[in-house]
């Protein structure tokens, strides 16, 4: 039987659920919401703002530090 694509990315490796930044672990559902369209985080609430982070400063990668 075939899988959804969705349910296969979520099996994805522990590296994808961490934040590129500073590498803390991040949830399935924050890199979802907060992350870019490929589910990765370049900031978290261990070294960003959640200001930061709720103004979509976690989807790029090149983040504004003064922001933390």
């Amino acid at each position: 039987m075939h899988q959804p694509q969705r349910a296969i990315q979520g099996n994805a490796g522990h590296n994808e659920r961490r934040c590129r930044s500073c590498g803390s672990f991040v949830t399935p559902e924050f890199t979802r919401v907060f992350g870019n369209n490929d589910d990765e985080v370049f900031g978290c609430l261990d070294c960003m703002s959640a200001t930061a982070v709720r103004n979509g400063n976690a989807r790029t990668q090149t983040t504004d530090k003064s922001l933390k």
